[in-house]
């Protein structure tokens, strides 16, 4: 009997004696805490947003920035519908003053900024085949022509407008006196990459019916990124409403002090850099 005891009393001491081991490797390796911070943005900031994305979470490890982009009015509708956004980042001033006019607002106070501007630009396919329309199309003047029968443009309808591109264009060709005119030719897009997309491959799918495309607006940022456009003319400034796009934080966020961090990062040096880089003009 005494034989077992000991026997029992060794086993249970080397068994503590794990435990204690055990837990002192837990205490040296905690877990380690992920912020997630969830960022609606207009789709035409997709690249620079990116390169910013990987700049930011290198200097903030404990950051995972998860974008979501879309249309500045399709992310407006999504964000009213009560999707989880910390930041909203739109390509025009109509769809976050919702939010901002909302009673009560739906951003935090003085959480509103602009991030950068951009330029509209109409541009015409490059890779062959190219129709004569196209190949010929010199200004924005030009879509008037009759060899000139389909025009991409984004959706601009809707209180506010879908895609603030589309109204830009709609603006512009208003300002020109030709929006009447060309009206008949536009077929309408459901954000500016697709119009992009749809001017690369000369059509658009439209309700079922695939549209031929001779041009199309997208913003100069966008038409930069592809080599198989040229810019045909760049729009006035005066011809439209300023293109801004003002980023706010909404109340509903619950990573606040991450929110404003990356709101401020936007607005430093280093992604201001990277903006500039992709062609977006300081806000």
């Amino acid at each position: 009997m005494n034989r077992r005891r000991f026997i029992a009393c060794i086993a249970t001491a080397v068994t503590s004696m794990m435990l204690v081991i055990g837990l002192q490797f837990v205490n040296l390796s905690p877990a380690s805490s992920v912020t997630t911070l969830n960022v609606y943005a207009a789709v035409s900031l997709t690249n620079a947003l990116n390169d910013i994305k990987t700049r930011y979470q290198n200097a903030n490890p404990g950051v995972n920035v998860v974008y979501t982009f879309g249309a500045s009015g399709t992310l407006l509708s999504q964000i009213q519908a009560g999707a989880p956004a910390d930041i909203f980042i739109s390509a025009a001033t109509d769809q976050i003053n919702v939010l901002q006019n909302a009673t009560p607002s739906k951003l935090v106070t003085n959480s509103r900024k602009n991030i950068v501007k951009n330029r509209l630009a109409l541009i015409a396919p490059t890779t062959p085949p190219v129709s004569a329309g196209s190949a010929g199309l010199s200004t924005i003047n030009g879509l008037t022509n009759a060899n000139i029968t389909g025009i991409a443009i984004g959706d601009y309808t809707g209180t506010p407008p879908v895609v603030p591109a589309g109204n830009y264009a709609k603006q512009v060709l208003t300002s020109r006196g030709i929006f009447t005119t060309v009206s008949p030719k536009l077929s309408l897009a459901s954000n500016v990459r697709t119009v992009l997309t749809a001017v690369e491959n000369k059509t658009l799918q439209v309700n079922g019916v695939n549209k031929t495309i001779n041009a199309g607006f997208v913003y100069t940022t966008d038409a930069a990124i592809s080599n198989k456009v040229r810019v045909v003319q760049t729009a006035l400034t005066r011809e439209s409403d300023a293109i801004v796009y003002p980023l706010g934080i909404l109340t509903r966020t619950t990573v606040l002090t991450t929110a404003r961090s990356f709101s401020n990062y936007l607005a430093g040096t280093t992604a201001q850099n990277i903006f500039k880089g992709y062609g977006f003009l300081a806000p």
